[in-house]
């Protein structure tokens, strides 16, 4: 007993040492392309993964340790952006939630039922192309160091109304696959609940302030912007939102006491070993031989052209901002990410998909993860003409 599990640990040690190992060299290597280096992380899980060396393989603990990167990523991003900022751009970031949701869902919906989907499978179809996967955008804006950026702020607050409409649509969608009809006080249940957590983090924020962390009885203030960081986390899981709606709000909360205490740099510390585990687990987890078919190659092309302009269309609420801004908030909502993953494995599951259906999806989520953030580096620098100097300086 003792000598198999003693193999285990091995196991996930070597696992974890490959992917870090692979994530810092192909994340130099795209850095010095001048290239996010997400997108080498991503390559990183594709490479060690069981799509080519088979050296990492997908299981729980991996996925926790994943799962952990992209909380304390968003809760590092909402350290560096305070509430009073994203209220400032509220009303731009609802309008391009809800133009950016409605859109890909009948554009995905409809387009499922055109190549010959069930309607259910074309309902989960249109609920995979509904939400963003915002970890990967954020990484990008923090590379640029852009996050004090009002278009950051419109993308950032846009991805948390986006998580409540995503976890609505999906809550739809999975209830017609299991009892073929809906479930209207659940959702209004859901929605209450989304609501009352995101505006209950933005109550908090005026008595942080007032709130002396170094004469808690705690070790150090960091420990306990750690703890208040996993709680809102959980929170938020529990509630059925992602975990790192409920890491951002906390980042969020705690940005207040950021500058006293000296928060930033130790976060980001654990920030900069985790995050990339997550974005190398999601390549990790790419099944690149389900991409072969040249029928899901067609139909994962056409989806993944209604995902990405889909988003683009969410930069008409951002208009305020000058055109150049409202293209970068568009391009900054197009990955899907691990959120797409996440709603064709529950379709696939409920045996709402089947494999070819599944396939084009997860295409879709390939190409949006990779396009949106090697487009954003360029987009950003010829919007914003202080990153503009600072990529030349460099």
């Amino acid at each position: 007993m003792a000598e198999a599990a003693e193999r285990s640990l091995t196991a996930h040690l070597f696992e974890i040492f490959m992917l870090i190992l692979a994530t810092q060299i192909m994340g130099w290597l795209f850095q010095k392309m001048k290239q996010p280096a997400v997108i080498g992380e991503l390559l990183a899980g594709v490479i060690v993964g069981p799509a080519l060396l088979g050296w990492v393989v997908e299981g729980n603990l991996l996925e926790f340790i994943s799962e952990l990167g992209a909380i304390f990523l968003l809760f590092m991003v909402g350290l560096e952006t305070r509430l009073e900022d994203i209220l400032k751009v509220g009303k731009e970031a609802f309008i391009v939630a809800v133009v950016g949701a409605i859109i890909p869902f009948f554009g995905g919906y409809y387009y499922g039922l055109y190549i010959g989907f069930s309607q259910v499978s074309a309902l989960f179809l249109g609920a995979a192309l509904v939400a963003t996967s915002v970890g990967i955008t954020a990484r990008v804006m923090q590379e640029l160091e852009v996050l004090s950026r009002p278009y950051s702020r419109i993308i950032l607050g846009a991805a948390v109304i986006d998580d409540i409409e995503g976890l609505i649509v999906l809550a739809i969608v999975s209830g017609i696959a299991n009892t073929g009809s809906i479930e209207t006080g659940g959702i209004i249940k859901l929605v209450l609940i989304s609501f009352a957590f995101v505006g209950g983090a933005m109550a908090l924020v005026p008595f942080v302030r007032r709130i002396p962390l170094d004469k808690l009885p705690f070790q150090s203030p960091l420990g306990v912007s750690i703890a208040f960081g996993l709680a809102m986390a959980t929170l938020a899981s529990f509630i059925g939102l992602a975990p790192i709606v409920g890491a951002f709000m906390a980042g969020m909360v705690m940005a207040e006491l950021r500058e006293e205490y000296g928060l930033e740099e130790p976060i980001h510390a654990i920030e900069s070993f985790l995050a990339p585990i997550f974005f190398a687990y999601m390549g990790v987890q790419l099944d690149l031989a389900a991409l072969g078919s040249r029928s899901v190659l067609i139909a994962g092309g056409a989806v993944s052209l209604i995902a990405i302009v889909g988003k683009l269309f969410a930069m008409f609420g951002a208009l305020t901002q000058g055109l150049k801004n409202a293209i970068v908030v568009g391009v900054g909502m197009v990955p899907r990410g691990e959120v797409g993953l996440i709603v064709a494995s529950i379709g696939l599951g409920a045996g709402a998909v089947d494999e070819r259906e599944f396939a084009i999806v997860i295409f879709m989520v390939v190409v949006t993860t990779i396009v949106a953030p090697l487009s954003l580096r360029p987009l950003i620098a010829w919007a914003d003409p202080e990153v503009a100097a600072s990529r030349e300086s460099t």
